[in-house]
């Protein structure tokens, strides 16, 4: 694969990850239309671990408050705000983790 296709397919990546179509679909079919060769799982988990740590610091403030919101409801043994939006979000990933 050539640099200017992993630039092109990072881009796409970039793109469309949070649009409501499959996050494999958008990294396919480019490769399909212009027809690059099928560039592999391990360049599919190499863009979506980039998507991952770019979300992850782009929240890195709100994950902070909610990890020392969990941790201040454990010590302190009474519920906060940070401790139950990390509830909802931990039970709102297990269908996810399902799937």
């Amino acid at each position: 694969m050539e640099l200017f296709q992993i630039i092109i397919l990072a881009i796409i990546q970039g793109i469309t990850e949070f649009l409501p179509i499959s996050s494999s679909a958008h990294l396919i079919l480019p490769s399909q239309i212009l027809g690059w060769p099928d560039q592999g799982l391990a360049f599919d988990i190499a863009v979506h671990v980039g998507t991952l740590i770019a979300v992850v610091t782009y929240f890195r403030k709100d994950l902070k408050h909610m990890l020392d919101g969990c941790i201040r409801s454990a010590v302190e043994k009474k519920t906060n705000q940070e401790w139950v939006l990390s509830l909802w979000l931990a039970l709102a990933t297990i269908p996810a983790a399902i799937a």
